[in-house]
């Protein structure tokens, strides 16, 4: 169709349609199309239908998408919205989780007990699995719990007993914040605003 392949990212093209950029990006079967003319969006998903019947289309400011709810707000932000697979995480940790916590991690995170002996067979596989459901959920949607999974990345091989108990802080911590929705917009591409926890 006379797109081209963007030189730095080869997931993505372009092609200048009615003086207007039109972008496809896709990640394995999952595309998405971009344009001011939403006729123009409407000519390429036919001609893309001849090609793979039976497409599955979603258009307007709500989608899902690989597990995420997305919502464009206005013209300046997005809501994503990936809860489901925090609830997931949550139910496969398989402990009451309600003690509440004020942050993902305790002051210790990085500290390591060299005498904590390994948990159960059952537990180490549930912190391998809840580990790489949580390393989705915070490169998409959770950003506030990445130094935690920074850390659990390096155990998940061979967890203690003192992992599982981190790792039991860090979801007692989401299921306190399950309704936190991360909300990306900028109004200004010349000023950034940046907010650290520094804890």
């Amino acid at each position: 169709m006379g797109f081209e392949l963007n030189k730095v990212d080869p997931c993505v093209a372009n092609k200048n349609i009615n003086g207007k950029q039109c972008t496809i990006t896709w990640c394995v079967d999952d595309n998405k199309i971009s344009h001011t003319d939403p006729s123009v969006v409407t000519n390429i998903l036919s001609k893309m239908e001849k090609l793979y019947p039976g497409l599955t289309v979603s258009r307007g400011k709500k989608h899902k998408l690989l597990g995420m709810n997305i919502e464009f707000c206005d013209n300046v932000s997005l809501k994503i919205d990936i809860n489901e697979y925090v609830r997931e995480a949550i139910e496969d940790f398989g402990e009451d989780v309600r003690k509440k916590v004020s942050s993902p991690a305790a002051h210790g995170l990085f500290q390591v007990d060299l005498e904590s002996r390994p948990p159960s067979k059952e537990k180490s596989d549930v912190c391998h699995s809840v580990v790489a459901k949580l390393l989705w959920v915070m490169k998409r949607g959770r950003p506030d719990i990445e130094t935690a999974i920074a850390f659990f990345c390096t155990i998940v091989q061979g967890p203690t007993c003192q992992d599982w108990c981190k790792l039991r802080r860090l979801i007692r911590f989401l299921h306190d914040t399950i309704n936190d929705i991360r909300i990306i917009g900028a109004n200004n591409l010349m000023t950034l605003l940046t907010w650290v926890n520094v804890a």
